[in-house]
């Protein structure tokens, strides 16, 4: 194995064990708060949904090349090829539906109290469990034509793999014929558009409540509360990182869908910036949400008790 594949098995191998290990604990912290029966929040459906696609995205699209880079192996059948990309694909677009979902939402959690908001305020939560089934479903369903243009290792050499997805091969040029990238581009720009206006929508109430308090100087003017401001600024935080290396990963699809010849490291990085939104997301929850924490600090008080005793 050469010292860049070295580097690579590496580098995958670590962004799995810190992806599954982010997402799972967060999985098992909401539902220790579910068994324990601690209070949940509307929006805590939400975060179990998308930390769940991630799971999902960093299993079925690290394990594959962290295997093939570290084996050197072809290893792959034709009909696992097809399963794989497409669960590559759907959990992608879970990610980026259910991030704009968590940003609507929030959104509409922190609006006015008017009688125009008070009444969808009221009626959102009651919504969040099928609005998540939806999401679901809507996924699996946009891309259900990818598999068709899928082929296993069997027909390709090992050398011609590398310059594909490194394991399995997609026929670009069927795919830009069918118009599954331009429908594909539309579908994300719509959810990238109403995530782009909440979260603007978001950054002006809280500055609108900034400027409240340091102006008018009155603890009675407080439109959003302490709880809502944090959790508030926690999901933006997640918005930007999530923009961010969205963006750098688009791109690099981009180059890997005009190249002819893609070499290697573009595949690489290709897949460690699409997964690692799904790698750091769950952390930044973890170390910001005050649910989260109070379970955590329960933890440490059920440990304390068992070494007293």
């Amino acid at each position: 194995m050469q010292s860049n594949d070295n580097i690579f098995c590496i580098l995958h191998t670590f962004q799995i064990i810190i992806g599954v290990f982010g997402n799972g604990l967060l999985l098992f912290l909401y539902g220790f708060n579910l068994v324990t029966g601690q209070r949940t929040r509307p929006i805590d459906m939400i975060f179990v949904n998308l930390f769940f696609s991630h799971i999902v995205m960093i299993l079925f699209r690290g394990i594959p090349l962290a295997i093939q880079v570290c084996t050197q192996e072809i290893f792959l059948s034709d009909t696992e090829c097809k399963i794989i990309v497409y669960l590559q694909r759907v959990s992608r677009g879970l990610s980026l539906c259910n991030t704009c979902l968590l940003s609507v939402f929030q959104a509409i959690t922190i609006s006015s109290n008017n009688n125009k908001w008070a009444k969808l305020k009221a009626n959102v939560p009651k919504h969040i469990v099928l609005s998540c089934v939806f999401m679901w479903v809507l996924n699996l369903l946009v891309d259900v034509v990818v598999p068709r243009h899928v082929t296993g290792p069997r027909n390709h050499t090992f050398s011609d793999l590398k310059k594909n997805l490194g394991y399995c091969s997609i026929d670009w040029h069927a795919v830009k014929n069918s118009n599954l990238v331009m429908w594909k581009t539309l579908y994300d720009v719509v959810f990238l558009g109403f995530m782009a206006i909440s979260s603007g929508y978001m950054v002006l109430v809280l500055f609108r409540h900034k400027w409240q308090v340091q102006h008018l100087h009155s603890t009675s003017v407080n439109p959003i509360a302490t709880p809502e401001t944090r959790a508030t600024k926690v999901i933006l935080l997640l918005m930007i990182t999530f923009v961010c290396f969205y963006s750098v990963s688009s791109i690099f699809v981009i180059v890997t869908e005009k190249s002819n010849d893609t070499s290697q490291w573009i595949i690489h990085m290709t897949v460690f910036f699409t997964s690692f939104y799904s790698t750091v997301s769950p952390f930044v929850l973890i170390s910001s949400d005050s649910q989260i924490l109070n379970c955590c600090n329960l933890f440490k008080r059920i440990k304390i008790l068992i070494l007293i005793h």
